[in-house]
């Protein structure tokens, strides 16, 4: 079932509810705050005239009459014969006494006193007149009663009316309209950047647009919002009103936007990457790292006698432009010179010494004859250290190798009289032996194969850790050999009562040796046979990572695995402490050796009861289909694989 956050009919919806309750409330909150100024609640409500409004509008009007009054006179006549307007004024010119009047009305609403000064005026004949003294000019402005002449007076009032008359619903759908506000709100916030299928966040177009953009983009949509509100201005029509109500929804949208967008990259992480200012600085900052990289690397490449020399000219230089005595000053600084070139020589070559140590040239030994004591002692260090590590490289070779020749020659030793045993185990199967000599000789016949199994885990073990088998890594279809270990022990598996689940995205191509790959599989599927929990599954996953191919088993345990991985592929350990299974405990040690002579990793991970192992191997492409054909035919390699599984136990650790 798809998650509500991820539901896209529940934020079309969330997102009509959240412009809409929006615009609502702003209209609904402002009502009920006008409303309770006008006294609407308190059961003493004020006279329109008395509002805030009615005095704005008619300070507006004030003022355009005052200015045609000064600089046009002939545009105030007109207006005055043409305006339709429920605004009458009387202007008073206190130094003429002048007085001028213009649709004053029979009964005011509202009357205010306005004063006005300035020291210049345009007259009607056309010339400008200017004062010494200020001109003072009062203006008594009146609004009638009742409204009758469609001006802005009169959407305002209706408003009033309108919000007088239903002051009651108003309040109730400004409390449902905010509470619907907040609950689609915080909704959305939640929801922005989830799609229905995946729980990862997704970025749709707004969130890709980088921040600035993005910030243009809607200051622009809101420029053109209030363009159009300054275009309606001042609502006087029904129309007007309409479109007010447009431009709150735009804001509205455009507000929603910006948040649900500020919300998605949060949950993105690091959105501050995602921004014209961060891309600058950071190729600023690359620029100048990249600089200084250069530099000291071009200081760094320069060998040490250079940079002492430079090292001296440069302070040579401070010296001699601020001493006083230049020519003794520049003989000590030329016995400096010698003495810095020479510590810098030899520590130079002490360098070298222990660069060539670091990559295993253990011959190398350093020329200390003409060195200070100080380096010289360092320099016979080193010279000591390169003949112990010798020495010590030369004994573990040796040990290897002799522990090498000791396993090989005991299990030959043990080889041949064991294969005796198990031949007359055999003939004496064939007897026909009945009762406690039958039981006997199956607990002989058992451990006589143990032995033996364990004898040539031993002579594989110590092959795969020397590097004794030789590796032909040729790019090969993982896919297609999981899917081939997984067929040859279906049987097994299904004894186990044990189901294989094999993922595969796409066809996954590894450089490795097919057969050593197949050896390392077929442990790992012995050991899920051996000590998975019934009735579990098993799970192979092959994948790319990176420039590897990765190929990753997990399965339960039956037992409790109270075992670091680390010391489980060490070998003679087992996952049983009991020691009540068999196997010999060099399994997964052997998978981990052949898996890095085929140059990759073989690694475990334990949770509580889950096993997990994960054979990483170099990435190669998919042949060409001609060099498919020159490849081994299936059955040429089928055929190889049932030669490695005869030199095989059946039951592989």
């Amino acid at each position: 079932m798809t998650k509500v956050t991820h539901n896209l009919g529940f934020k079309v919806l969330a997102l009509f509810l959240v412009v809409i309750s929006g615009v609502l409330s702003l209209i609904s909150v402002s009502a009920v705050i006008m409303g309770g100024e006008s006294g609407f609640y308190s059961g003493n409500p004020r006279s329109y005239y008395e509002t805030q409004w009615c005095k704005w509008i008619t300070d507006q009007y004030a003022d355009r009459v005052i200015d045609m009054y000064q600089y046009n006179p002939d545009e105030l006549a007109n207006w005055t014969e043409n305006e339709n307007t429920n605004f009458g004024y009387e202007i008073r010119n206190t130094s003429t006494d002048e007085i001028t009047k213009s649709n004053l009305p029979a009964s005011a609403g509202n009357l205010e006193n306005y004063t006005f000064s300035f020291y210049d005026e345009y007259t009607v004949d056309g010339e400008w007149i200017e004062h010494d003294e200020p001109i003072s000019v009062e203006l008594n402005a009146y609004v009638k009663a009742p409204l009758t002449a469609p001006d802005e007076y009169w959407m305002t009032f209706r408003l009033y009316e309108l919000t007088y008359q239903y002051r009651t619903w108003m309040m109730g759908l400004a409390l449902v309209s905010v509470l619907i506000f907040f609950v689609a709100f915080i909704y959305l916030l939640c929801a922005a950047g989830h799609r229905g299928g995946t729980d990862e966040i997704v970025p749709n177009l707004q969130d890709r647009f980088p921040l600035e953009i993005y910030f243009g983009i809607v200051a622009l949509l809101a420029v053109v919002s209030s363009l159009g509100v300054h275009a309606a201005y001042p609502f006087t029509s029904f129309t007007d009103a309409i479109i007010l109500l447009g431009s709150f929804v735009a804001f509205a949208a455009l507000g929603i936007g910006m948040f649900m967008t500020f919300a998605t990259r949060l949950k993105m992480g690091k959105w501050w990457r995602n921004s014209i200012t961060y891309w600058f600085f950071h190729i600023i900052w690359k620029f100048g790292a990249g600089l200084v990289t250069t530099i000291r690397d071009t200081i760094t490449a320069l060998p040490m006698t250079w940079k002492v020399g430079a090292g001296w000219i440069f302070v040579s230089l401070i010296y001699l432009a601020n001493a006083n005595n230049s020519g003794t000053v520049f003989l000590v600084n030329c016995i400096l010179l010698v003495l810095l070139l020479s510590v810098a020589t030899q520590l130079q070559k002490l360098k070298k010494a222990g660069e060539q140590l670091a990559n295993g040239n253990l011959d190398y030994k350093v020329d200390i004859s003409k060195m200070f004591r100080t380096f010289r002692r360092h320099g016979s260090n080193l010279n000591s250290l390169s003949k112990g590590a010798a020495i010590a490289m030369e004994q573990k070779i040796k040990s290897e190798r002799l522990k090498t020749e000791l396993i090989t020659n005991v299990s030959h030793d043990i080889k041949t009289p064991l294969t005796s045993i198990i031949n007359y185990v055999d003939l004496l199967k064939k007897e026909g032996l009945s009762g406690q000599a039958k039981e006997y000789l199956e607990v002989l016949d058992r451990q006589s194969r143990r032995l033996k199994k364990l004898t040539e885990d031993l002579v594989e073990a110590s092959k795969a850790s020397t590097g004794n088998i030789s590796a032909h890594l040729v790019p090969t279809d993982l896919c297609e050999l999981v899917h081939q270990a997984v067929a040859e022990y279906e049987e097994k598996l299904e004894k186990a009562d044990l189901e294989v689940v094999v993922t595969a995205v796409e066809p996954v191509y590894g450089m490795v040796d097919g057969n050593l790959t197949w050896r390392v599989l077929s442990n790992l599927l012995s050991n899920a046979c051996k000590y998975s929990q019934t009735g579990t599954r098993v799970y192979v996953e092959i994948a790319k990572k990176g420039n590897f191919a990765l190929i990753s088993m997990k399965n339960i345990s039956k037992d409790q695995l109270n075992i670091a991985p680390a010391e489980l592929m060490e070998r003679f350990v087992r996952g049983d402490s009991s020691r009540s299974t068999e196997g010999s405990g060099l399994g997964l040690n052997i998978a981990r050796s052949l898996v890095e002579l085929q140059k990759g990793k073989f690694t475990l991970s334990i949770d509580a009861d889950l096993f997990k192992a994960f054979v990483q191997c170099p990435l190669a492409k998919e042949p060409a289909p001609q060099a498919q054909k020159e490849e081994a035919t299936v059955e040429e390699i089928q055929a190889e694989l049932d030669k490695v599984k005869e030199t095989m136990s059946e039951d592989k650790e």
